[in-house]
């Protein structure tokens, strides 16, 4: 078997998307409410996707993206646009970035950039995206409380956000961490109705959910390789990954390549193991 087939195979395993509950809850909602508002000539929506690092966030976006364009790429020059926070991130920055992804004419140069004020970009970004763009994911928005440039950047934010949903009339999806829920906590009453949609991806309990999430790999990746070692495993499964599937996915990825280089026909316990020394080691030593 040459090199580029194990690859694939391992690779093709790793990248599975197994559509639990709470992902698919996500993703069909942000989908559902994004065509209604198309159906209805009333777009102009705030949503929430919102989880721990390794829940499947950045999968979601991904999966809503190819959605949005295919589905509206011949209604938007750019159907979908995506920007992310920094603890580096200012206002200025945030609205020439978002110029900058929409190849916008204007050209800052260093000394323009100091003369440009916010409010210019605001304008030139809301002329940018009006029309122009189906939804904005703002991916990271948690760091808005570690910015290293202002103290009060996360107020700041909600009045941007606030400003370009009302001026856009585009589809915003914020994603980030369960910090988020501190953003909200500041936010006025106006904001929180402007983004009534709230989807939250999970870290696996040891229940029924990851059983179910332990036997989809099983089932999607028969046609490629024998995983059945898995769901008779799926507590010591659970117990070396704490329920998250980005460790979950590197895991398995580990353990189908050792096997395939042995060019074993079926993934073995002993896979798993020499897989958790070698992801895992500190979880061995223990």
């Amino acid at each position: 078997m040459n090199q580029s087939k194990l690859i694939s195979i391992a690779e093709q395993v790793g990248k599975q998307i197994i559509p639990h509950n709470a992902y698919s809850k996500a993703v069909n909602g942000c989908i559902n409410i994004i065509n209604m508002g198309m159906r209805t000539n009333r777009p102009n929506s705030g949503m929430v996707i919102m989880g721990h690092g390794g829940t499947g966030k950045t999968t979601a976006i991904e999966q809503i993206r190819e959605y949005i364009n295919n589905e509206y790429s011949g209604k938007f020059n750019t159907p979908v646009l995506l920007t992310k926070i920094s603890s580096d991130t200012t206002i200025k920055s945030f609205y020439t970035n978002l110029l900058s992804e929409l190849n916008h004419p204007i050209i800052l140069s260093r000394e323009g950039d100091k003369k440009i004020t916010a409010d210019k970009l605001q304008k030139l970004v809301i002329g940018a995206l009006k029309g122009h763009v189906c939804t904005l994911f703002i991916d990271e928005v948690s760091d808005v409380f570690n910015n290293r440039q202002k103290k009060q950047f996360a107020s700041d934010f909600l009045v941007m956000i606030k400003h370009l949903l009302s001026d856009t009339s585009i589809n915003i999806i914020l994603v980030g961490t369960p910090a988020l829920n501190q953003l909200f906590h500041i936010a006025d009453a106006q904001f929180r109705t402007r983004f009534p949609s709230i989807f939250e991806l999970p870290i696996f309990a040891m229940d029924e959910e990851w059983l179910a999430l332990i036997n989809g790999y099983a089932a999607q990746s028969k046609e490629m390789f024998d995983l059945s070692i898995l769901p008779p495993n799926y507590p010591v499964l659970h117990e070396w990954t704490g329920g998250n599937l980005r460790y979950l996915s590197t895991l398995l990825y580990t353990a189908v390549d050792l096997a395939e280089q042995e060019q074993a026909k079926k993934l073995t316990l002993e896979h798993l193991h020499q897989a958790l020394a070698m992801v895992f080691p500190t979880l061995m030593a223990a």
